[in-house]
């Protein structure tokens, strides 16, 4: 099942399963095709030049594995690599599905500290599981006992996997020169691993900060002051991060950048993913275009979450709260088997006039629902103000930043204290279009 990652391949999923280095892809295959005619496939393909035209066009009919039943389900594993403590523990464990007929992509990041049965060893905790796999030389080696552990828990199949090492991921974020991040609280970690076995600080303070490779994982690594919770939603964010920096840049200046990863994170990167899967996914990026959707799911542990905190030999581990994974099985297939709007891209709005138009409050609310969100309440605002003005809460602020510039709101303002089921409360100035 495992192949290591030549330098023929494309580094696309390493972003998180996100399909967004296409741009120049099929050019540079087609390009280097003699080069590499002599690599044939298991099927017999030999690789070169009319073949990969044909799967190119189109001409090939060849499928990604679970593409005909709707979804491609990927694991995408970060390890620490090299010459670090616990080389092979798994810092990031992500189960990526891909909904081809919808554009979608979901992402469920799976805390470190969940407690699981690894195939073949027992219990353990599931940052475990590859590591185990590999150091007693299991049937498919680690990365198969972590896809199997990982089926276990999420209720799905896996037909992927791709693998990544701190050293890959530096090099591919300093390549891409640097990520913009919207960090959400100021970040101070005094026990942030120094390499040595000792410790150092990392601090990060809010607001939108352009990071470099080392600061970037730094900030997708630090938990000790924070949460294994907070820093899975952390990932998230600079995988998306990684995303933009791509796009944002030229059709030239792309293809240049496209080339560098290839060269240097290929000794950083394993997959299982064949040359032709990897032109079929450039081929299903081209046809989305930009019409995709990503939504990020993180399993935790609070009142709404389905884990529980717990403990074995004085161990900390979290456990399913309803004593086995259906619940999360359920939750899994209901959001991979949703159109529209997940359950986190919601919004609870409260809506206010701070104006003398009557009825303002109640036209605007109606447009909030017809795009899919919720309005708790609708008033009046005592307040009579020129520039509308917004309070969120900090898990939603980014996602109504997004949804609210269409009318150029952009007075909004961080505030954890609004009431029950209230994600945002707007007060609508006299400034305001709703057309």
């Amino acid at each position: 099942m495992k192949t290591v990652f030549n330098w023929w391949y494309i580094p696309i999923v390493f972003f998180g399963g996100l399909f967004v280095l296409y741009t120049g892809l099929v050019g540079y295959r087609l390009v280097t095709a003699d080069t590499s005619a002599t690599n044939v496939s298991e099927d017999g393909d030999d690789g070169g030049f009319w073949s990969n035209l044909g799967d190119s066009i189109g001409l090939n009919s060849r499928r990604l594995k679970g593409e005909r039943d709707g979804h491609v389900n990927m694991l995408v594993v970060g390890v620490a690599g090299g010459n670090n403590i616990a080389p092979d523990l798994t810092d990031t464990i992500m189960f990526v599905s891909v909904d081809i007929e919808n554009n979608e992509i979901d992402m469920f990041s799976i805390p470190r500290d969940l407690y699981v049965e690894v195939p073949g060893f027992g219990y353990s905790k599931v940052n475990a599981a590859y590591s185990l796999g590999k150091n007693y030389q299991a049937a498919g080696g680690g990365i198969d006992v972590l896809a199997d552990t990982v089926s276990d828990i999420v209720g799905q199949d896996i037909d992927y996997y791709v693998k990544i090492d701190f050293d890959g991921f530096t090099k591919a974020v300093d390549l891409l020169g640097g990520v913009d991040v919207d960090v959400t609280e100021d970040l101070y970690d005094y026990l942030y691993p120094d390499g040595y076995e000792g410790y150092q600080v990392f601090a990060v303070d809010a607001g939108w900060q352009h990071m470099d490779g080392d600061t970037a994982l730094k900030y997708a690594r630090s938990r000790q002051t924070t949460s294994d919770f907070d820093r899975a939603r952390r990932q998230q964010q600079v995988i998306m991060a990684m995303k933009d920096s791509f796009l944002s840049k030229g059709m030239i200046e792309g293809a240049k950048v496209l080339v560098q990863l290839i060269d240097v994170v290929s000794e950083h990167l394993e997959t299982d993913l064949s040359f032709w899967e990897w032109e079929r996914i450039a081929s299903i990026a081209r046809d989305w275009g930009d019409d995709v959707s990503v939504n990020s799911f993180v399993f935790d542990n609070t009142f709404e979450g389905m884990l529980m905190d717990s403990s074995t030999d004085g161990l900390y581990i979290l456990v399913p709260r309803a004593g086995d994974f259906d619940e999360i099985h359920e939750y899994v297939d209901d959001q991979m088997n949703t159109t529209g709007k997940k359950e986190s891209e919601i919004i609870g709005f409260e809506v206010f006039n701070a104006t003398n138009r009557i009825g303002l409050a109640g036209s605007f609310a109606e447009v909030i629902e017809e795009d899919d969100h919720t309005v708790v309440e609708i008033g009046n605002s005592e307040d009579n103000l020129e520039e509308s003005e917004v309070y969120c809460s900090s898990d939603k602020i980014k996602a109504a930043k997004k949804y609210l510039s269409k009318w150029n709101i952009d007075n909004i303002s961080e505030d954890d204290s609004l009431n029950e089921g209230v994600d945002c409360k707007i007060l609508i100035g006299s400034n305001f279009e709703l057309e």
